[in-house]
């Protein structure tokens, strides 16, 4: 037998009503210094990533990462359509977006974490709490027995644990799907 479905009144509320609540709505201009170094105000930009330098264009950016072990081939295209960037290379995202930060920037904004509901404060994590907090989870996914090669499926809300779960997994070399 057929449940009926209450019915319930709904109310129109207006694109400019809901838009009041968006603070996206605000535009903030980046400073002189940041515009001046922002890649697409180098004239030469184009001439270093055009099509005949590729795939050594690439190295400009590689560099500017810590590699644990030095790749030898920017793009490998031997086992087409497996195609591997920096082959040979070891790098881990984890170190290189908290760790090699820590010493100039340790107690700088790292995150800054605004919530949905606007009555609940931003969250600001500085790098060296960020790199504590990582460092954290990690060793609570070892202890559970992750290591380099496994994967991890995790369901969570967009909430400041979210990239700090994501970047421990990153540390130990656990694929991890959110």
């Amino acid at each position: 037998m057929a449940k009926t479905m209450k019915t319930t009144e709904q109310t129109e509320v207006s694109e400019a009503q809901i838009a009041v609540h968006w603070k996206e709505e605000a535009y903030y201009q980046p400073s002189e210094k940041f515009k001046a170094q922002a890649n697409l105000r180098d004239p030469h930009v184009f001439d270093r990533f055009g099509l005949d330098k590729f795939p050594d264009c690439f190295r400009e950016y590689a560099d500017m990462l810590t590699w644990f072990e030095p790749y030898h081939t920017v793009l490998d295209t031997s086992d087409a359509p497996f195609w591997k960037w920096f082959a040979g290379g070891k790098i881990n995202a984890s170190y290189n977006c908290v760790d090699r930060h820590l010493a100039k920037h340790g107690n700088k904004a790292a995150f800054i974490f605004v919530p949905e509901p606007e009555a609940e404060r931003d969250v600001v994590i500085k790098y060296q709490e960020l790199s504590d907090r990582v460092n954290e989870v990690a060793a609570m996914l070892r202890g559970l027995g992750l290591k380099a090669g496994d994967r991890v499926t995790f369901h969570m809300p967009m909430v400041p644990e979210l990239p700090i779960t994501m970047l421990a997994c990153a540390r130990l070399g656990v694929a991890a799907v959110c």
